[in-house]
This record gives structure tokens, C-alpha cells and sequence, in this order.
């Protein structure tokens, strides 16, 4: 339950975020704790690349559902994607909303 709070948490942050754009199943769907998102057109190795240097930690491609990525246009951006697990906090979704942000924002 902890989990969808988070999710819930990430997904709302992250669709705040001018410039970012939210996939999948809206978070009262059922769903798994994965957000996948992009930011601009900014290319996922180098958004995940960036969050590193701020100690958060997202994966980046297309995650074996390349038809998907394709059919979305994202070939060559693809998605980056962040999880909640048992062990996520709420400083931690916090955290990679603030770094997103300060990406999508050029801050």
C-alpha cells in the first residue's frame, strides 16, 4: 500500500513538471510502482546520466518494448523510468521530482 502512495506521489510530481510527460496507467489504475517518463527531448541515457550526478538513480531505454517506444515516436530519446519499492521514501520521490524539475527547467 506504502508503494501506490509513492507512486502516486512520483506521478503527480512528475506530470507537474512543464515539459515532462508521463506513460502508462494513470496511478488509481492498476499498475505496477514504475513511472515511465521523458522530459523534453532530452535523450534518457543523458536525463538518467544527469539525475546520477544529484544521487538519484533512474533506468533509461526502451525495456524490451521497443514496438511501444517505436509506436510512441521515442526511437532515439527513449524512456526513463524510476520505481517505489518497500524501501522508497518519500525524500527520495521528493528528490528525483526536484531533480527532474531542475533539468526540465534548466536550472
Amino acid at each position: 500500500m506504502r508503494d501506490k502512495e509513492l507512486t502516486v506521489a512520483l506521478w503527480q510530481g512528475l506530470s507537474a513538471i512543464k515539459g515532462v510527460r508521463v506513460y502508462g496507467p494513470a496511478p488509481d489504475a492498476r499498475r505496477t510502482a514504475l513511472v515511465s517518463f521523458t522530459v523534453k527531448n532530452y535523450p534518457s541515457a543523458e536525463l538518467s546520466g544527469e539525475l546520477a550526478k544529484k544521487a538519484v538513480f533512474t533506468s533509461h531505454g526502451d525495456f524490451y518494448a521497443a514496438t511501444v517506444v517505436e509506436r510512441l515516436e521515442l526511437t532515439e530519446q527513449g524512456l526513463a523510468r524510476a520505481g517505489c519499492a518497500l524501501y522508497t521514501t518519500l525524500a527520495e520521490v521528493e528528490r528525483l521530482i526536484a531533480g527532474v524539475s531542475a533539468i526540465a527547467t534548466g536550472k
